[in-house]
């Protein structure tokens, strides 16, 4: 092959190797996420805050500082699912399998429940990505919860061994969000967050997630949740963040503990610290 012949094969890779370019309107058809259809989370005040729903495709993470609530209200979630016939499956690195299971059966679940987790539990990532999609092969998966976000890379053993352990998790988050995208699926992770010493409460913002590096950009939804101090059954759910209404951002809603469950009194907070009507 001479030098000419070199150069036209050269030229014909670099034609291949380019992607369509197209009008944003005929692009958005032929993306894989539908944002057309929305998913309830059973909460019609958050449901407003995310232009009416959850979507396939979303990333949505759920924070705040430990035992103030995220693992129930992702609970509260997936029953909300549940009864509209939308399977789920857990990967919970902080429970066991029967606590779990205890856990939901206090909320009301029964045995029929439309929720599934693997048998052993394992913290590879890829390993993680391979059972979703055996999930949604055998069950049609629509929404996946880990329980919690940093247990997917247990085996950084501390963040002394990378570099950079927050860019890491960030890149997972990223992964998570694209994989969401392409397989139509809703995946929910709930991160710790970290109180500032400075925070006369447990209330967290973005910033407060643990190793929150591009985790909030990534994200497409992020609710924030912590228990009023001076009535341990009364929480507060915060919108963090919204790719879809920006308008409701830091919105604040008041929560009950009723039954081992979350259920919503109906009204938000505004920046006056003032309870309004919904």
């Amino acid at each position: 092959m001479n030098l000419e012949e070199i150069n036209k094969l050269e030229e014909e890779l670099e034609k291949e190797s380019l992607v369509d370019i197209l009008p944003i309107a005929k692009a958005a058809e032929l993306e894989a996420q539908d944002t057309s259809q929305k998913i309830s989370s059973g909460f019609s005040d958050l449901d407003k805050c995310m232009d009416g729903g959850f979507r396939e495709g979303d990333f949505t993470i759920i924070s705040g500082v430990p035992g103030d609530g995220k693992t129930t209200l992702a609970r509260m979630f997936t029953l909300n699912f549940a009864e509209k016939n939308i399977p789920t499956l857990w990967f919970s690195h902080e429970m066991t399998i029967r606590e779990q299971w205890d856990a939901f059966k206090k909320m009301g679940a029964d045995p029929e429940l439309i929720s599934y987790v693997p048998v052993e539990l394992n913290d590879d990532f890829d390993w993680m990505l391979r059972h979703i999609d055996a999930s949604i092969e055998k069950y049609n998966t629509k929404a996946v919860f880990i329980d919690t976000l940093g247990d997917v890379v247990k085996s950084v053993k501390s963040q002394q061994e990378l570099s950079n352990y927050a860019t890491y998790l960030a890149q997972i988050c990223k992964d998570l969000r694209r994989y969401a995208v392409n397989k139509q699926i809703m995946i929910f992770a709930v991160a710790h967050a970290i109180k500032s010493p400075r925070s006369r409460s447990n209330e967290t913002s973005n910033s407060d997630i643990a190793n929150s590096n591009g985790i909030p950009a990534t994200a497409t939804n992020i609710f924030h949740i912590w228990r009023d101090e001076e009535n341990n059954n009364q929480s507060f759910v915060k919108i963090g963040k919204s790719r879809r209404d920006g308008t409701k951002k830091d919105w604040k809603f008041k929560f009950i503990f009723s039954d081992y469950k979350l259920l919503p009194e109906g009204r938000y907070i505004d920046s006056d610290e003032e309870f309004k009507d919904f």
